[in-house]
């Protein structure tokens, strides 16, 4: 049950919609997200979500390696809603349950020597030269 309502809430955070009850029937609306984007945008926010369906398709990446690059964001990110999204998508695209976890290890061990490296005030420079070799 707790599956199909993970699945049930990603297939709606991940369709863009186009309704019969727009006054503008090719203007893309997502069920979830349109309604809290502010006035302001004038259906900017909407229309990008609408593409990013093309932009995946355009990157060179598969639907799985997608879903967990974007899952290793949401992690990054410590987005619930994010998180919930990106594993059910991903799994939906072929994604185990232990690249899941590689997936999450992944983003904890960039998250680790970032605050490694931060909080001790390392010299950027010299990770660059270190780099750079």
């Amino acid at each position: 049950m707790k599956r199909i309502q993970i699945l049930s809430v990603a297939l709606a955070l991940g369709i863009c919609a186009v309704t019969g009850a727009n006054a503008d029937a090719h203007k893309p609306e997502h069920p979830i997200l349109t309604p809290l984007e502010p006035e302001a945008m004038e259906g900017k926010y909407t229309e990008l979500l609408a593409y990013e369906d093309q932009f995946q398709k355009n990157t060179g990446f598969d639907l799985k390696t997608y879903q967990s690059i974007s899952l290793a964001a949401a992690a990054g990110m410590k987005c619930e809603y994010c998180i919930l999204y990106h594993t059910a998508v991903a799994k939906k695209a072929g994604a185990s349950d232990e690249e899941i976890k590689s997936v999450a290890m992944m983003s904890g061990l960039i998250a680790i020597n970032s605050t490694m490296l931060y909080a001790n005030q390392f010299d950027i420079e010299l990770l660059r030269k270190a780099m750079s070799q």
